[in-house]
């Protein structure tokens, strides 16, 4: 975690910009298929805040339903991937790692649906790796949506 609990990020085309006003709750990498799909790439690195210390700085992404559990945002001028949202987690805000103006400053935690991994894309480093959900937050999201 960051000393600096100010964050900024934002789309590719800078149409929709956010600020959080409070330390990360957690970084996780997701490889469930969903998140391939949404984002396009082997995995997604998301970041959670505090709802009640996130604010969008102008227009809000547009959000898809991917599941009766979790919504996807995006940019709808230039598509990109910008967070997820689930009614079990309603009091944060989960945005995309690689949306952050600066997401060198965020420590990922854990590994999530690692057994959807795909087989070619692995990763080396010490953190934990769960089948599913994390025991930390309890998520319905995932290949079970």
């Amino acid at each position: 975690m960051t000393q600096d609990a100010c964050f900024e990020g934002g789309c590719l085309c800078g149409a929709i910009r956010y600020r959080a006003h409070a330390p990360v709750l957690r970084g996780v990498i997701c490889h469930c298929r969903t998140c391939r799909r949404h984002s396009g790439a082997p995995a997604l690195a998301f970041v959670h805040f505090p709802a009640d210390a996130f604010e969008w700085l102008a227009a809000p992404p547009s959000w898809y339903r991917s599941s009766p559990h979790a919504e996807r945002g995006f940019c709808p001028t230039c598509g990109s991937t910008l967070g997820m949202r689930e009614a079990i987690l309603a009091d944060r805000v989960q945005v995309c790692v690689g949306s952050l103006d600066d997401p060198s400053r965020i420590h990922i935690d854990d590994h999530v649906w690692v057994r959807s991994r795909l087989p070619w894309f692995d990763t080396i480093d010490p953190l934990p790796r769960f089948a599913q959900s994390s025991s930390a937050v309890e998520s319905q999201a995932g290949d079970g949506e």
